[in-house]
């Protein structure tokens, strides 16, 4: 029996990728969160700050569209996966920084203008 147990569990030869352990759950909700977000802030940058430059502004609203509605799936996401006390009070303040760095993140993208 030892050596079925022993068989089954991973070994240090066998890791998982970021996205993998990120998924599933194993650096805890707050990380995994603020990871995605930022990582979803970061494209919307980079790819809105070329649209902006090239004056691409249909692309620019339609990528923004694209950046809210991550925003508020994210939101979601914490509404479901978080278990602790006064649910709506952590979801207010979360929601009022994303739209925050959203509002910072536009207003930087929009800034390649001039």
């Amino acid at each position: 029996m030892s050596q079925i147990e022993h068989t089954n569990q991973p070994g240090p030869s066998v890791q998982k990728s970021f996205m993998a352990r990120m998924l599933a759950g194993e650096y805890g909700l707050a990380i995994t969160y603020w990871a995605l977000y930022f990582f979803g802030c970061s494209i919307f940058f980079v790819l809105g700050s070329r649209m902006v430059d090239n004056e691409q502004w249909l692309a620019y609203l339609v990528i923004a569209a694209l950046m809210l509605a991550y925003t508020v799936i994210l939101i979601i996401g914490i509404r479901a996966a978080y278990k602790g006390p006064q649910l709506w009070k952590v979801m207010s303040r979360t929601s009022s920084v994303f739209m925050i760095i959203n509002i910072l993140v536009g207003i930087s993208t929009i800034g390649f203008i001039y």
